[in-house]
């Protein structure tokens, strides 16, 4: 009887591992299909085999303790005939930041037999996320200097120094550099864009009221309990940073480009929809975003 118990217990440990470890590795396998950017952008590349016809995905962000959860991405693409191609999803101006819960979950639609659906999560790794501005050095070492003399106008010395620098900033010395600043403290679930930007500016000129921030602040956005903001340029953006230096709004007003990274699990993994070792080329399908 103990040896009959001890093989009944066994034989359900083996279930249970086995029902699980397909799951995870299934995860697994369609993260590495997902590529997220910096500052923004996510893209989802799908390779057709068999008789896949679609792809559809619904991603969450920062929402596992919420009831009831609003997609931050809900797309599908599809795709007619019967050559192999690849479904592309793409959502250029999605925020994601390193450190945040990526949650997903996907459908795949066959042309004969019943969908597949898949949900997983995982943890943003700042060194999984690829820039999409990736550095283009161009800087002449002998710029020829003007002999044209002129009569000083400090206000238009002041706009060519700023465009001078701020083109520096751009082509020689910023590769990955964002215009993003991160808002800490005091954080409140604004659904309404409009009443978010306001509550933003609102907290940043009680902090630093020597700044004109309604005419700074471009974009504002939610990310892992946090406000992540941007300014117009990044010259802007410096001057700030300079401005908080050693002030008390140091602790609230950090550089969006400074924050740690979380560890992401690269573990080789193999999608049987994906093949990577062959050529990503292919006819892109039509895209459908739902927003």
């Amino acid at each position: 009887m103990k040896h009959t118990t001890i093989l009944i217990s066994t034989l359900l440990l083996v279930t249970i591992v086995a029902s699980s470890d397909p799951i995870e590795s299934a995860c697994k396998q369609f993260n590495r299909q997902i590529s997220i950017y910096r500052p923004q952008g996510v893209v989802v590349n799908q390779r057709v085999r068999r008789n896949l016809v679609g792809l559809e995905m619904e991603v969450y962000i920062n929402q596992e303790e919420r009831s009831n959860p609003i997609c931050d991405l809900c797309a599908n693409a599809t795709m007619s005939g019967r050559r192999r191609k690849l479904l592309q999803i793409n959502k250029p101006h999605m925020l994601v930041l390193p450190g945040d819960n990526f949650q997903y979950t996907v459908t795949k639609r066959y042309r004969n037999g019943p969908p597949a659906q898949l949900s997983c999560k995982f943890r943003v790794s700042g060194d999984r996320m690829i820039h999409s501005h990736p550095a283009v050095r161009h800087c002449p070492e002998n710029a020829p200097r003007s002999n044209v003399v002129r009569e000083i106008n400090y206000a238009a010395e002041k706009r060519l120094l700023e465009d001078t620098i701020n083109e520096l900033l751009t082509a020689c010395e910023a590769a990955g550099t964002t215009k993003m600043l991160i808002l800490l403290g005091n954080y409140q679930d604004i659904e309404s864009e409009k009443a978010l930007k306001r509550y933003v500016i609102g907290r940043l000129e009680s902090l630093l009221p020597s700044v004109e921030w309604d005419g700074t602040v471009e974009k504002v956005y939610r990310s892992n309990g946090r406000f992540v903001f941007e300014v117009k340029t990044a010259l802007m953006k410096l001057k700030i940073l300079h401005l908080v230096r050693g002030a008390e709004a140091a602790a609230s007003i950090v550089d969006y480009d400074k924050q740690a990274r979380s560890t992401y699990d690269r573990d080789d993994y193999f999608d049987e929809d994906y093949d990577e070792h062959e050529s990503t080329t292919g006819v892109v399908e039509k895209m459908l975003l739902r927003n």
